[in-house]
């Protein structure tokens, strides 16, 4: 049987929050979305789907900016590329054809650096996929650009946003906070004038906003739909320990593709150390049925430990003080980033402490 995967998200939505923003995200194709959340729930304990419910595509795995809680500050992600167009036409060709309900563009890079990502957008949606997805730190956006998406039919974006102020300039370098924040309220304009449809999400950090986040949240529900926070991976004073126990319902869930055409088993492959194999010498399906296949029967067989990306990723692990943690493990390499010895967890606790120091009026004003 497949567990859940931990929780690496949490939304501050209220119950008439989360009705109407699942009802927009339906629209128009509500009886498909209905099964397709049937499939990603229960489908895991009981059997693999004919396609993925989810693919994960790297329109790009560059990235213009640089987040010091960011993985990509301490590894190799082994890729700096644009997809290529015809490339990327050639998979969705495929998604669409075996009926695949979400298209997430999504992992390692910042996807609107590629030129060509509204294209991208437009065709997915021409080639019948139900949900397009954009992940985004929202710096590339432009009017022309956020208006392209729109016309394209995007379904859903999110749009990292950690904290306010200074808070958010330290760890979002080197975007501008008020040139950000008009962005948002610029994507939102062109949302409402056209394409209304599109759910716009905006997601945190919890240690940028930890100290007053009432002020975080009524400001980005007053601007997006929905807001979002991320708990903190603090590798520094916690280790993981896989649980023997865990199968993760990813691997009867999704697949991941990176900017190359590599086939990798999930989006946490940060460094691509387990390629199961390319666009150009398998097709979408067999790489389901095949590649993914023989990882979901090593996962189901209890020898999840086989692989390196799952012995040190979070979702299933147990979280283990160092001081705490038994010998063996205690030297065991079961972190999943390697952080500067100057790095601690996110390490924003004195930036947010300055910056509601500097601002006692605005915590009374919202508190």
């Amino acid at each position: 049987m497949k567990a859940n995967e931990t929780d690496t998200q949490f939304s501050t939505e209220t119950r008439w929050e989360a009705f109407r923003n699942e009802l927009k995200r339906s629209k128009g194709k509500r009886l498909d979305y209905i099964v397709n959340r049937w499939q990603w729930k229960h489908w895991p304990r009981h059997k693999v789907t004919d396609f993925p419910l989810n693919i994960d595509i790297e329109a790009s795995s560059k990235c213009q900016i640089d987040c010091d809680h960011c993985f990509r500050q301490y590894m190799d992600i082994g890729e700096d590329e644009h997809m290529d167009l015809d490339l990327f036409k050639k998979i969705a060709r495929e998604c669409g054809e075996g009926g695949l309900f979400t298209l997430k563009f999504s992992m390692r890079g910042e996807p609107l650096m590629n030129p060509h990502i509204a294209e991208m957008v437009a065709y997915a949606k021409d080639q019948g996929i139900k949900e397009v997805w954009i992940n985004t730190n929202g710096g590339q956006l432009t009017e022309r650009l956020a208006g392209d998406l729109m016309k394209a039919r995007v379904d859903w974006i999110t749009v990292s946003f950690d904290g306010l102020g200074e808070v958010y300039e330290s760890i979002r370098r080197p975007l501008k906070y008020d040139k950000q924040i008009e962005k948002l309220r610029m994507l939102r304009r062109l949302r409402d004038e056209l394409h209304p449809g599109c759910l716009l999400n905006v997601q945190t950090l919890w240690s940028a906003i930890e100290r007053d986040p009432a002020e975080y949240v009524e400001l980005m529900k007053g601007i997006l739909d929905r807001a979002a926070i991320n708990p903190d991976m603090n590798f520094e004073e916690f280790i993981l320990t896989p649980d023997d126990g865990f199968v993760c319902p990813r691997l009867w869930q999704r697949i991941a593709i990176t900017s190359t055409g590599n086939y990798l088993k999930c989006p946490s492959d940060f460094q691509m150390e387990e390629v199961l194999g390319n666009v150009k010498d398998y097709t979408v399906k067999e790489a389901w049925d095949i590649l993914q296949g023989e990882q979901r029967r090593l996962h189901a067989g209890g020898r999840k430990k086989d692989s390196a990306v799952c012995q040190k990723c979070h979702h299933g692990a147990n979280k283990v003080r160092r001081e705490e943690a038994p010998e063996a493990v205690e030297g065991a390499d079961l972190r999943q980033y390697e952080y500067r010895k100057d790095f601690a967890g996110f390490g924003a606790e004195d930036r947010v402490k300055d910056y509601h120091d500097s601002k006692p009026e605005k915590r009374r004003a919202t508190g």
